[in-house]
Protein backbone atom coordinates (compact mmCIF):
# COMPACT_ATOMS: atom_id res chain seq x y z
CA UNK A 1 0.00 0.00 0.00
CA UNK A 2 1.36 3.24 -0.96
CA UNK A 3 1.71 6.90 1.16
CA UNK A 4 -1.70 8.25 -0.59
CA UNK A 5 -3.29 4.96 -0.28
CA UNK A 6 -2.91 5.66 3.90
CA UNK A 7 -3.51 9.01 3.82
CA UNK A 8 -7.03 8.39 2.01
CA UNK A 9 -7.95 5.27 4.43
CA UNK A 10 -7.10 7.92 7.37
CA UNK A 11 -9.40 10.00 6.01
CA UNK A 12 -12.12 7.91 5.36
CA UNK A 13 -11.79 6.74 9.16
CA UNK A 14 -12.37 10.03 10.92
CA UNK A 15 -16.19 11.10 10.15
CA UNK A 16 -17.14 14.17 8.11
CA UNK A 17 -18.49 15.38 10.92
CA UNK A 18 -15.68 15.31 13.17
CA UNK A 19 -13.64 17.33 10.55
CA UNK A 20 -16.13 19.86 10.79
CA UNK A 21 -16.24 20.41 13.81
CA UNK A 22 -12.06 20.48 14.19
CA UNK A 23 -12.61 23.58 11.47
CA UNK A 24 -15.40 25.44 13.66
CA UNK A 25 -12.92 24.97 16.94
CA UNK A 26 -9.74 26.29 14.90
CA UNK A 27 -12.03 29.01 13.18
CA UNK A 28 -13.63 29.91 17.02
CA UNK A 29 -9.97 29.96 18.58
CA UNK A 30 -8.68 32.37 16.10
CA UNK A 31 -11.26 34.42 16.12
CA UNK A 32 -11.23 34.55 19.96
CA UNK A 33 -7.67 35.81 19.31
CA UNK A 34 -8.06 38.24 16.75
CA UNK A 35 -10.94 39.81 19.22
CA UNK A 36 -8.58 39.74 22.25
CA UNK A 37 -5.83 40.99 20.38
CA UNK A 38 -8.27 43.65 19.62
CA UNK A 39 -9.81 44.68 22.36
CA UNK A 40 -6.17 44.84 24.15
CA UNK A 41 -5.49 47.06 21.13
CA UNK A 42 -7.91 49.24 22.12
CA UNK A 43 -7.35 49.13 26.33
CA UNK A 44 -3.80 50.05 25.20
CA UNK A 45 -4.76 52.92 23.22
CA UNK A 46 -7.56 54.21 25.80
CA UNK A 47 -4.63 54.10 28.37
CA UNK A 48 -2.06 56.12 26.41
CA UNK A 49 -5.04 58.37 25.57
CA UNK A 50 -5.70 58.62 29.45
CA UNK A 51 -1.42 58.93 30.23
CA UNK A 52 -1.21 62.17 27.96
CA UNK A 53 -4.37 63.92 29.34
CA UNK A 54 -2.97 63.36 32.86
CA UNK A 55 0.59 64.94 31.48
CA UNK A 56 -1.07 67.84 29.64
CA UNK A 57 -3.49 68.80 32.86
CA UNK A 58 -0.24 68.05 35.56
CA UNK A 59 0.93 71.06 37.13
CA UNK A 60 4.89 72.24 36.20
CA UNK A 61 7.50 70.51 38.37
CA UNK A 62 8.46 73.00 41.46
CA UNK A 63 11.76 73.78 39.48
CA UNK A 64 10.46 75.52 36.50
CA UNK A 65 9.63 78.76 37.16
CA UNK A 66 12.89 79.54 39.19
CA UNK A 67 14.52 78.65 36.37
CA UNK A 68 12.84 80.15 33.75
CA UNK A 69 13.04 83.74 36.34
CA UNK A 70 16.95 82.52 36.30
CA UNK A 71 17.65 82.27 32.86
CA UNK A 72 15.69 86.12 31.89
CA UNK A 73 17.61 87.57 34.64
CA UNK A 74 20.84 86.24 33.40
CA UNK A 75 20.07 86.94 29.86
CA UNK A 76 19.16 90.82 31.18
CA UNK A 77 22.33 90.82 33.22
CA UNK A 78 24.57 89.39 30.23
CA UNK A 79 23.50 92.34 28.19
CA UNK A 80 23.32 94.63 30.81
CA UNK A 81 27.06 93.85 31.43
CA UNK A 82 28.28 94.05 27.64
CA UNK A 83 26.87 97.42 26.93
CA UNK A 84 28.29 98.56 30.35
CA UNK A 85 32.10 97.02 29.58
CA UNK A 86 32.29 99.18 26.20
CA UNK A 87 31.13 95.76 24.62
CA UNK A 88 34.47 93.98 26.06
CA UNK A 89 32.78 91.50 28.13
CA UNK A 90 31.31 88.98 29.78
CA UNK A 91 33.63 86.86 27.20
CA UNK A 92 36.01 88.69 25.95
CA UNK A 93 36.83 88.45 21.95
CA UNK A 94 33.66 86.91 20.36
CA UNK A 95 32.16 90.45 20.26
CA UNK A 96 28.31 90.47 19.01
CA UNK A 97 28.38 86.88 20.21
CA UNK A 98 28.10 87.95 23.67
CA UNK A 99 24.67 89.60 22.98
CA UNK A 100 23.43 86.40 20.92
CA UNK A 101 24.30 84.53 24.34
CA UNK A 102 22.34 87.15 26.05
CA UNK A 103 19.12 87.11 23.78
CA UNK A 104 19.43 83.29 23.38
CA UNK A 105 18.62 83.20 27.62
CA UNK A 106 15.78 85.55 27.80
CA UNK A 107 14.23 83.61 25.25
CA UNK A 108 14.71 80.32 26.14
CA UNK A 109 13.44 81.70 29.56
CA UNK A 110 10.93 83.31 28.12
CA UNK A 111 9.87 80.21 25.59
CA UNK A 112 9.85 78.25 29.18
CA UNK A 113 6.75 80.67 30.52
CA UNK A 114 4.79 79.77 27.69
CA UNK A 115 4.39 75.82 28.72
CA UNK A 116 4.29 76.44 32.36
CA UNK A 117 0.86 75.19 34.39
Amino acid sequence: MSTSENNADDRSAVPAGDEDAAAKKAANRAAAKEEKAARRKEEDREREEKRVAKMVDAPSPGWWVPTLCTLMVVGLFWLVVYYLTGEKYPIPGIGLGNMAIGFVLILVGFGMTTRWR
